[in-house]
């Protein structure tokens, strides 16, 4: 869509550093008045003794590039950003700033600055950079703060709650609060918070545990009920707290440091819901498994045999990490942090089932300077994105001197009946407030007639909250065209009474007319240039070559033995045998070849083996029993083949094997012998290495492709020629296979193409330059930047 942006994302990452410097360190309106000992409460200042004239001063021009002139404050801060950001000297930074202006100055000559791309894009970057400007600064920097102080505490606590909506009635607001007030003062006097809870509180979740939320840190829970639980002294009560859902009473049970994070791993068996028998086989499988443990057996190989979560079990059980409050599964939680490094846990029931947990890593709380960048992202995007906004639009409407007329607010408000429940309702054009000013923002009245028009074009597209009334809704409908207009307003003046804004989107538009100037003369001319390209490449042929190199294997073993094996496995050709298995075949009944939940769960762990494994060839194995008939084993392969590649797998990277029943698991166990197998095979040579290194690491090192003098120290004490050589070297059995030699060349021009369009690009650069600079001519006031800059340094 935008060239600027695929030419040049790095500036949009350099302004936008800029940016947060600036935003995170700038003090704020109140704070520079305590400084400077601005007046803040509103008295008059003192009377000015005397008027003084000033005499007007006509600041010098430092450069003059075309008919173009540039005041020598301007020319010094570019020479100085220039100076720090690239570490030149001032003399490069000036011809920096000579070609810039050259480059600006034919930009315009060509109209870019006129353009609907230009504008367009200058619009979206003003609202993106606004976004940044308008952002409450000091509440970030205080939440970021708090948070991490909370964040190195846990509390237990218990809450009561009424529901109520964000944008209820006054009237049924006051109700709520006086309620919870009287249930506070109960709860105070000495009755049982938790039959409290039971009894009045509205979370259905946690109303029957006596309105308990368990153990949390920071960033749990929404702000407001998360601000009073790490407010709140243990054993009492906090006022009612409002949150968008309601009304909460919070009292606090217990408070402690904050326990970290654990990264664990799990064995599962699935207890299916409601089947006893399951329940039991299950118990008495994890039972087993556990008993294992205790004698010695690796948790990891237990893990791969026999537990049912098909997600984890081929990665050795991990599961991400977590921490205190983060699981809906408390027993599951408080088993894995009672764990020390190293030891597993006795079987712990959850609603999935039966799990061994066995603790891998105690992760420790974050410094402050390191969780940093993450908390910054998740105080702007949780609940406390919300207080950010809120402080954020109350500074605005101060700014933009945001005046409410609450008697025309009050009657457009109560103008809603139920057509606006139906997306039905209306307005009369010359109704008794349609005319009249609802607020005003500066001197830009806005008329209630736009907030009808607006609620009009949303009623449509909108769905109704649940429990909403006609009301209710027209109420947040006007908050929202509230905030959208002051925040427009904003942005669309902020270049007025922001000077560091007004500097950074010139420095944007100076840098997007460049970039056009780039883009039409040098980066998009020289890509649709081709016979350019050509002649350029014939022209400078010699910087183009190709040197000599040979094509083939080389194979770097520990020992004889193991090249011995790798060397026969490569003679059979492609695909490699990997003699690895899936270790869970399919079994059906008798007779049956269609696939069951089971099935597909199998089958989705070896989607994913053969997603992350490209080079990966999947023998698909049909067998059957002697009992059953002999196209039972092909009926099998037939639809697991069918499922597979369904579900996005290749049919080239599959292999079929009918072995019907020439190959018994079982003699005696018929139902082992109904089953689909898989076999791996590969044709890349490095899953052949990952095949012997898997059983020792560092067995063998295999390389494929081409190679030239010096990329490998082995390759290079070999006699370069076709066939196959082995020599020993530094304890290594080393083989090469040449499969053919090349010459040294000229590379083809498709071979060269993206250095010769990048050195075509840099000639076409150059060319441009030149032209600019007897299009436009320079005169430099040297005295008077010389000045400037020595003034600058003292």
């Amino acid at each position: 869509m935008k060239r600027f942006y695929k030419v040049f994302p790095y500036y949009i990452l350099l302004i936008f550093s800029q940016i947060a410097c600036q935003v995170l360190k700038k003090p704020s309106s109140s704070e520079r008045a305590v400084k400077e000992g601005t007046n803040t409460t509103g008295a008059a200042a003192p009377a000015p003794q005397a008027t003084q004239v000033s005499a007007v001063i006509i600041e010098p021009v430092g450069l003059t590039v075309g008919t173009n002139e540039v005041k020598v404050s301007e020319l010094k801060q570019e020479i100085e950003k220039i100076k720090v950001y690239d570490s030149v000297s001032v003399e490069k930074a000036l011809e920096q700033v000579i070609q810039d202006q050259r480059m600006v100055a034919e930009a315009r000559k060509r109209g870019y600055d006129n353009s609907e791309e230009y504008k367009e894009e200058l619009q979206t970057y003003n609202s993106i950079l606004a976004e940044a400007y308008l952002t409450d600064s000091v509440t970030i920097k205080y939440l970021l703060k708090e948070t991490y102080d909370w964040l190195l505490q846990e509390v237990r606590a218990a809450h009561i709650m009424y529901q109520l909506h964000e944008f209820a009635n006054p009237a049924d607001t006051a109700a709520i609060y006086n309620k919870l007030i009287d249930i506070r003062r109960r709860a105070v006097e000495g009755e049982d918070f938790g039959v409290l809870a039971q009894q009045f509180s509205q979370d259905k979740k946690t109303s029957t545990k006596g309105g308990e939320l368990g153990w949390f840190s920071a960033l749990q829970l929404v702000y407001p009920l998360e601000k009073a639980a790490f407010n709140v002294a243990v054993g009492q009560v906090s006022m009612p707290v409002r949150t968008k859902a309601g009304y909460h009473l919070v009292k606090v049970l217990e408070r402690r440091p904050n326990s970290g994070k654990v990264w664990v791993q799990h064995i599962l068996k699935v207890v299916p819901p409601n089947t006893n028998d399951s329940l039991n086989r299950a118990k008495s499988q994890i039972d087993s498994i556990y008993t294992a443990l205790t004698k010695g057996a690796v948790f990891e190989v237990l893990c791969e045999q026999y537990s049912d979560d098909y997600r984890t079990k081929n990665n050795k059980g991990y599961l991400p990490v977590f921490g205190i409050g983060t699981r809906e599964e408390t027993a599951f939680e408080q088993a894995a942090f009672a764990l020390k490094v190293g030891e597993f846990s006795k079987p712990v029931r959850t609603s999935a089932g039966w799990h061994i947990i066995r603790l891998a890593k105690k992760i420790p709380l974050e410094s402050y300077e390191d969780i940093l960048p993450k908390l910054k992202e998740k105080v702007v995007t949780d609940s406390r994105g919300e207080l950010v906004k809120e402080n954020a639009m109350s500074r605005m409407k101060k700014d933009m001197q945001f005046v409410e007329y609450p008697d025309i607010v009050k009657k457009a408000i109560e103008s809603a009946d139920t057509n606006l429940i139906k997306k039905k309702w209306g307005y009369t054009l010359n109704g008794p407030i349609t005319n009249s000013t609802i607020f005003s923002i500066r001197n830009n009245e806005i008329k209630t007639k736009a907030f009808f028009d607006y609620v009009m074009e949303r009623q449509l597209v909108e769905r109704v909250p649940t429990g909403y009334s006609a009301v209710v809704w027209m109420r947040s409908f006007y908050k929202r065209f509230v905030d959208k207009n002051v925040k427009e307003y904003a942005e669309a003046h902020l270049t007025e009474i922001n000077s560091d804004f007004r500097q950074l989107m010139q420095e944007y538009s100076t840098s997007f007319l460049k970039m056009q100037l780039m883009n039409d003369m040098v980066f998009e001319k020289s890509v649709a240039d081709t016979s350019g390209q050509r002649a350029y490449y014939e022209k400078n042929k010699a910087n183009y070559r190709m040197p000599e190199r040979i094509m083939g294997s080389l194979i770097v073993a520990k020992d004889a033995k193991t090249l011995g094996q790798v060397r026969d496995i490569f003679k059979k050709g492609m695909p490699y045998p990997l003699n690895s298995t899936m270790r869970t075949p399919l079994y059906y009944d008798k007779y049956a070849s269609d696939l069951t939940p089971e099935h597909k769960k199998v089958l989705a762990t070896l989607l994913e083996i053969m997603r992350t494994n490209k080079g990966y060839i999947v023998e698909i194995g049909g067998h059957a029993d002697q009992n059953e008939n002999t196209n039972n084993s092909a009926e099998r392969i037939e639809k697991v083949k069918s499922f597979l590649t369904a579900n996005g797998l290749p049919i080239e990277r599959i292999i079929e094997n009918d072995y019907a029943k020439t190959k018994r698991a079982d003699r005696f166990d018929w139902t082992k012998n109904q089953r689909v197998t898989f076999v791996f095979y590969s044709n890349s040579k490095k899953d052949v290495e990952k095949r012997f290194n898997r059983k020792e690491a560092n067995s063998v090192d295999i390389e494929d492709g081409y190679f030239k003098r010096g990329d490998n120290k082995y390759v290079d004490a070999f006699k370069w020629e076709t066939g196959s050589q082995s020599i020993i070297k530094d304890g290594k059995y080393i083989e090469l296979i040449v499969e053919r030699l090349e010459p040294a060349r000229y590379k083809t021009l498709r071979e060269a193409r993206g250095q010769v369009l990048a050195d075509y690009q840099k000639q076409l650069e150059k060319q441009l330059h030149q032209e600019l600079e007897v299009r436009y001519p320079v005169k430099i006031n040297k005295e008077e930047i010389d000045k400037a800059l020595e003034a600058g340094k003292q």
